[in-house]
């Protein structure tokens, strides 16, 4: 029996820049942002340039996110199990947005329209370049022949080994985000706070450690690499900055340093909705580890 072709689908909260998905056949649901109030579509037209994007942030502007859409996520998978194709979706955290319900909302109701289709859909319980990072995985697996179950339990078992560690410059955006109180926001930036932040099982962001300076966090995210990354299996890292990318370099340059395994880094954007609640300055590190649950570091 033949096997059946399938497609794989994200969101564009991977942020892999939009040469990648087309280079390797990777479809997309478009996550909208609202700005200065104009509607903007990530990766598409209407979509800001990363400078322009945090330009405006700095100057005061407030974006708001919106999920995807039902009817987007619906007749996307639709068009293609139409053609006798079945689905793997990749999607943005449950704990962080609604979209991975709506998502898996619309895959059952295309399922029971067309009762011969197969439409998975996994929480990828990560963002941005951990996102994408698990998505490259995916990839990969895929173009070494890997069926659609088989692609679904291993993004299973590997998503709880892609790590994420973030430091944000402002942490105004996490406030605004629900992610700090407004007093530790405020004395925080007094005292020049720069937190270390990390996702856990549940895909939730969470804080780990505090540090004074902004040099100073970024050599915490390597210490908290080298304590946690899997040596062999890290020849490529993801590094994402918000408009920061000499602060990005100078994470991988030490990295590199310190973990000779690691041979390249692969830098990109933290794209505008994601970038919404982080907020310019945000560099974000995203590699395979033993687990998600951070150590102490002196």
């Amino acid at each position: 029996m033949e096997k059946r072709q399938y497609v794989i689908i994200t969101d564009t909260t991977t942020d892999m820049g939009i040469e990648y998905y087309k280079e390797n056949n990777v479809q997309l649901l478009y996550f909208h942002y609202t700005m200065d109030d104009e509607e903007h579509v990530q990766y598409m037209e209407s979509d800001l340039s990363v400078k322009e994007f945090y330009d405006r942030v700095r100057a005061g502007s407030m974006p708001k996110t919106s999920q995807v859409a039902y009817e987007d996520a619906f007749n996307l998978f639709e068009s293609i199990v139409k053609e006798d194709k079945d689905i793997f979706y990749l999607s943005f955290s449950g704990a962080l947005s609604g979209s991975y319900q709506t998502i898996t909302m619309a895959a059952n109701d295309v399922m029971e329209k067309y009762p011969d289709s197969i439409v998975k859909v996994v929480d990828s319980v990560s963002a941005c370049g951990g996102e994408g990072l698990l998505l490259d995985y995916c990839v990969k697996r895929r173009d070494q022949g890997a069926e659609l179950d088989e692609l679904v339990e291993y993004a299973e078992v590997l998503k709880y080994n892609t790590i994420h560690l973030f430091t944000v410059m402002d942490l105004n955006h996490l406030h605004r985000g629900g992610r700090l109180s407004k007093a530790s926001a405020v004395f925080g930036t007094m005292l020049g706070i720069k937190p270390v932040l990390y996702f856990n099982d549940k895909g939730q962001l969470l804080p780990y450690s505090k540090v004074r300076g902004r040099k100073q966090s970024l050599d915490a995210m390597a210490k908290q690499m080298k304590e946690k990354y899997k040596p062999g299996e890290n020849e490529e890292i993801f590094i994402n900055d918000g408009d920061a990318r000499e602060d990005a370099e100078y994470l991988g340059k030490l990295i590199m340093k310190m973990m000779p395994d690691v041979k390249k880094v692969r830098y990109g954007n933290i794209g505008a909705v994601i970038g919404a609640h982080s907020g310019p300055g945000t560099v974000a590190l995203f590699f395979i580890g033993k687990d998600r649950e951070p150590v102490e570091i002196k």
